[in-house]
């Protein structure tokens, strides 16, 4: 896992010097609002990252549906609020395609917590991979990863969506059976809607389920902690841009990637916070489940000891008196 992460590093130190490269020779003059943009992310994920460990529970709604929603839902509007906290609040060119994106993530919230008391979802949540099981998960994140390709913010006539996000959560939900596959369609329907960008969004798409099934893997079976989980994809978008640079001419993947690299990290970050917490409430609550059982099942026995000990008592009496 540790050489995975240092690989992605390294390209997005590759992505970086290019970028730089690229505008110091093209001489154009972007007043440091791209690398602006890039900070203001940075702090979200650092803010965040304090914030969804430390944020306390709001126990007022107890186990409802409402509890989890809330909590996330306070998280990412505090996330919105932090990617915009230098000085973007007076420019609503830029601030307006954040907030769409922040729609719609709301919008695969709502799906992903409907999904989430689903009795399959549950199970593979649990380590329970069978293939009902799976077969119901890849339906929902096939879905998701196929709406994701078409519903998108658009910035400058230049799309931006979190399909790859949405392919590397089903790997590092279900493993190699759900997030490649996932992977594979939705690559294969980005690519079917052609542009100049099909190619290396596909092949992305694609890389992000296998990059997320081989760390479910690695993490003995697991959705990893969500430090890793937002380090991955923070990383992931980087290599996903570089994918861009890469198969397009530089006069097409630079000013693309000056569009979108910005929003693609904001998304990225909150919603793999997002469904990381969901995972985590959830687990909690099982773990909650199992200790409120093993506690009473303790407890049974405790009081069974008790009535074998008083019977021994009696019984001795018993024989005593005879």
């Amino acid at each position: 896992m540790n050489v995975l992460f240092l690989i992605l590093i390294i390209l997005n130190i590759v992505l970086l010097i290019g970028l730089v490269s690229y505008y110091s020779t093209a001489g154009i003059n972007f007043n440091l609002e791209f690398f602006n943009d890039i900070s203001a992310v940075i702090a979200t994920i650092i803010i965040l990252g304090f914030i969804s460990a430390k944020l306390p529970k709001i126990k007022e709604l107890g186990d409802s549906p409402l509890y989890g929603m809330v909590y996330l839902i306070i998280i990412c509007a505090i996330g919105l609020m932090t990617s915009y906290f230098n000085s973007k609040v007076n420019t609503p060119e830029l601030f307006g395609p954040y907030l769409e994106m922040f729609k719609m993530l709301c919008a695969v919230l709502i799906f992903v917590l409907i999904a989430t008391n689903l009795k399959s979802f549950k199970a593979v949540l649990h380590g329970e991979y069978d293939k009902k099981n799976l077969i119901v998960c890849f339906v929902i994140f096939t879905i998701l990863g196929l709406v994701a390709s078409r519903w998108c913010v658009t910035i400058n006539d230049t799309p931006a969506n979190v399909r790859c996000l949405i392919v590397m959560i089903s790997g590092l939900f279900g493993g190699p059976y759900l997030g490649i596959p996932v992977g594979i369609i939705s690559g294969a329907y980005r690519f079917t809607l052609g542009g100049t960008t099909a190619l290396p969004c596909a092949i992305s798409t694609v890389i992000s389920g296998v990059v997320g099934s081989l760390i479910f893997m690695w993490n003995d079976k697991k959705f990893p902690r969500t430090i890793a989980a937002i380090t991955l994809m923070f990383l992931f978008t980087g290599f996903e841009m570089l994918m861009i640079v890469i198969l397009t001419p530089p006069d097409i993947s630079f000013p693309y990637l000056r569009n979108i690299y910005p929003i693609m990290l904001f998304a990225s970050v909150i919603g793999i916070i997002l469904f990381s917490i969901v995972v985590r409430e959830k687990r909690q609550k099982k773990e909650s489940l199992i200790s409120y059982e093993e506690q009473k099942i303790n407890e049974l026995r405790n009081e069974y000891d008790e009535v074998i000990e008083d019977l021994r008592a009696e019984i001795k009496e018993l024989k005593k008196d005879k």
